[in-house]
């Protein structure tokens, strides 16, 4: 049975590295098409790892919307390989594991910077777990687990022959036949994974007056809340909440003050979404508003291209977008030539 659900979570489960942009030539629905080569995924390499800080994915581009922004997982690096393109390793977070096992979750959508003169992306900003991605073709970060999906070739192979052994079905089994058995077993695997586990006996939880049916996460808040009064705890949770607002507010206002004196924004994209993200991530506001030369960014639904300057030139405005972005100048010369 383990040795079922593990080549079941290579098949379909949630992926430790996925390809994010193909090599070449990328069509994008209702625009011009973009392009990327080893040049601009070196590029978007570099400014990754000038960074420093994991990559979030988000869902549904809540990151640059107002409201709440949870994280489905973080790009833990980004690996250029050549004709299969641009690759993230990723850590998923638990919810979005559940997603992507599920298959509620099979796409995603990337932020990236194009330049204007030939359309070639440089610069990665973020992605998002979402079932109506802008780019056409895009390779599905988990496949279907359908009759069509199931087509035998390299590593896929073993597996099949694997499942067949594993399933008890014939050599000569049909891809139907392996289809529905795979079915069935994650079927069961799931009824298996319901079943609620043991965390304490009886007598315990009676002393803490939690229902026999309390999970884990409920037995840790009940033993926890009888370390702290519980109006002291809440008093103090007020108090940081506040503090932690009015620190928001202030670093919100400090940024459109900025943004607007520097011409980067206009009042119509701040109260459309600019200041709800300078409020929630102001970090993502930095990257998407700040990092622009002034007046020469245009943000279209989701993707920012940015407008010609001369070629190659290395003036006071790029080294001041450079720095942010964590490349040197003789990294911006190499590939900016």
């Amino acid at each position: 049975m383990d040795m079922i659900f593990a080549i079941l979570k290579e098949m379909t489960g949630a992926p430790e590295e996925f390809q994010v942009l193909p090599e070449g030539q990328i069509e994008i629905n209702g625009e011009p098409p973009a392009h990327l080569d080893e040049a601009g995924a070196n590029a978007i390499i570099a400014a990754f790892s000038g960074r420093g800080n994991d990559m979030v994915i988000d869902y549904e581009h809540q990151t640059l919307t107002a409201g709440q922004s949870p994280a489905a997982g973080w790009i833990k690096s980004l690996v250029w390989k050549g004709k299969e393109g641009l690759w993230a390793v990723v850590e998923w977070t638990k919810k979005a594991k559940e997603y992507l096992d599920s298959r509620e979750y099979r796409y995603f959508s990337p932020v990236m910077i194009l330049r204007a003169s030939d359309r070639k992306i440089v610069q990665l900003i973020n992605l998002a777990l979402t079932n109506s991605p802008a780019i056409n073709n895009l390779k599905p970060i988990v496949a279907k687990l359908q009759h069509e999906t199931i087509k035998p070739q390299g590593k896929e192979s073993e597996m099949f022959e694997k499942l067949k052994k594993l399933l008890g079905l014939a050599a000569d089994a049909a891809e139907e036949k392996i289809t529905e058995a795979v079915e069935i077993t994650v079927n069961k695997l799931k009824t298996l994974e319901t079943v609620a586990p043991v965390v304490a006996c009886k007598e315990v939880l009676d002393a803490l007056g939690a229902k026999a049916e309390a999970g884990k996460d409920e037995v840790i808040r009940i033993v926890a809340s009888l370390k702290a009064p519980a109006d002291v705890a809440k008093v103090l949770s007020l108090e940081v909440a506040e503090l932690k607002k009015k620190i928001s507010e202030m670093e919100q206002s400090d940024l459109i003050t900025l943004a607007l004196k520097e011409g980067k924004t206009s009042p119509e994209e701040l109260d459309k979404w600019g200041r709800d993200l300078a409020l929630k991530s102001p970090e993502q506001f930095k990257v998407i508003v700040l990092s622009r030369p002034a007046g020469s960014v245009i943000p279209v639904d989701g993707i920012i291209v940015a407008k010609d300057s001369v070629q190659g030139a290395l003036d006071d405005t790029q080294r001041a977008v450079n720095k942010m972005m964590g490349i040197d100048d003789e990294t911006f010369k190499k590939y900016n030539k």
